[in-house]
């Protein structure tokens, strides 16, 4: 489908976590298996036998070359969030060191640096792609 006017897809759920870190690797798996890989059921995204990783890895080549870029933006996405993050959070004590007032407009609302919640939301997730029937 070829849309006239450029669209930004707003994803519901979950946020989509960080390949770089180990506990969250199943979760990251799954989510790009879901967003970028062609799927009716589970089982065309991941058998029975076999974890998200592995399923990840032998369906990347299903994965078009765009979609690559996405991916690679989402990660890119995550580190500046980070750095930022961890900028704010430097400004923040030198602030106090200097005994600076600080708007806090500016405090982080979540003090999570890697922008990752533990929190797996798999039944708002299966929720969304299982409504209830009408």
């Amino acid at each position: 489908m070829k849309y006239s006017e450029y669209h930004v897809p707003i994803l519901y759920g979950p946020q989509i976590p960080r390949r770089d870190r180990d506990d969250t690797r199943k979760r990251y798996s799954r989510a790009l298996l879901t967003l970028f890989v062609p799927w009716r059921t589970v089982t065309d995204l991941c058998d029975v036998n076999q974890t998200w990783e592995e399923a990840f890895k032998l369906r990347q080549n299903r994965t078009s070359i765009h979609s690559w870029k996405i991916i690679e933006n989402i990660q890119l996405l995550h580190e500046c969030k980070k750095d930022r993050n961890k900028h704010l959070l430097q400004v923040i004590a030198e602030a106090q060191t200097n005994n600076d007032a600080i708007d806090s407009f500016l405090l982080p609302a979540n003090q999570d640096i890697d922008g990752e919640h533990d929190a797996d939301d798999t039944e708002d997730l299966l929720e969304l792609l299982n409504p209830p029937p009408e």
